[in-house]
């Protein structure tokens, strides 16, 4: 500061000084700052394996044994949690029998009444452990809700995940394939971020097609969901979300007999796509088969 400054001058710069500390300490608290969303843990950070309680009365530990280990972090009372933590339910089916190991955790100032209700009506089956103290939370960097950390087999910090309306659960599974060997980095990048398409492509126009289709059925909208669809797919046939698509809305219609061509096309694409094998568990047809 000036020392130049009559005293009355010197102490409104101080003031002034003073109150934007205070507003970039609440900015990032809250995730204000344009960087709050990386603030967090570098990736390769050891992760200190702890015993926490569990909502279901019991303890358990965080992190597993020689596998990798997936935490989804959750508020119970947030729609964003709610779409989160069915993607990261769907991802967990379509990893049935890989070494992860799948937990979600929770704050201890969270309701536990909530985190239950909500638990119990997406039909998640993983533990849930209660973060006493927010410890984990903190180690960790956590400011935001949701997000999904990976940590791998020799418990470091392997990925973070916040929150995707579109194509979470395809994004949670390219980072845990990466961390299980399945794929390179440069096949994992080209999943997380696709080649964009050249402006009025027919790739570009499938996806719009496609996250249009998504918005619909979700929306209850079924016909109009199927025909944008379909739309996408002729765009581009290869688009194995699109394929994944269509077989919901058919399975949805009541349709599986038509619904399975279209999960098992999906799969053909993308072996590790989630809605399509999830899909067709619903339709009670084997993947294999």
């Amino acid at each position: 500061m000036r020392k130049d400054l009559p005293p009355e001058a010197q102490l409104l710069a101080h003031q002034s000084l003073a109150r934007a500390a205070c507003l970039a300490a609440l900015l990032a608290a809250v995730g204000g700052f344009s960087g709050a969303s990386s603030a967090h843990a570098q990736i390769g950070t050891p992760v200190e394996d702890v015993e926490l309680h569990t909502l279901a009365g019991g303890r358990e530990t965080l992190l597993g044994k020689d596998v990798a280990s997936v935490l989804a972090f959750f508020r119970p009372q947030q729609e964003r949690s709610r779409e989160a933590l069915k993607g990261f339910s769907s991802c967990r089916r379509a990893f049935a029998g890989r070494p992860v190991r799948w937990v979600a955790v929770v704050s201890n100032s969270a309701s536990a009444e909530a985190a239950r209700g909500l638990v119990r009506e997406i039909g998640l089956d993983v533990p849930v452990l209660v973060d006493e103290g927010d410890l984990v939370y903190g180690r960790l960097g956590i400011a935001m809700h949701p997000v999904v950390v990976i940590v791998g087999t020799d418990r470091r910090l392997a990925a973070f995940e916040p929150f995707r309306a579109i194509d979470y659960c395809a994004r949670v599974s390219a980072r845990l394939r990466r961390v299980l060997g399945d794929i390179s980095e440069a096949q994992m990048q080209r999943l997380l971020d696709p080649p964009r398409a050249v402006e009025g492509g027919d790739a570009q126009v499938a996806r719009r097609r496609l996250a249009l289709a998504e918005m619909l059925f979700k929306a209850g909208s079924a016909p109009k969901a199927l025909e944008n669809v379909r739309e996408s797919l002729a765009r581009d046939p290869e688009l194995a979300p699109a394929h994944a698509l269509l077989g919901r809305i058919l399975a949805a219609q009541g349709s599986c007999a038509e619904a399975v061509p279209s999960f098992r096309r999906a799969l053909e694409i993308d072996p590790q796509l989630a809605e399509a094998g999830e899909g067709l568990r619903q339709c009670e047809i084997p993947a294999g088969r």
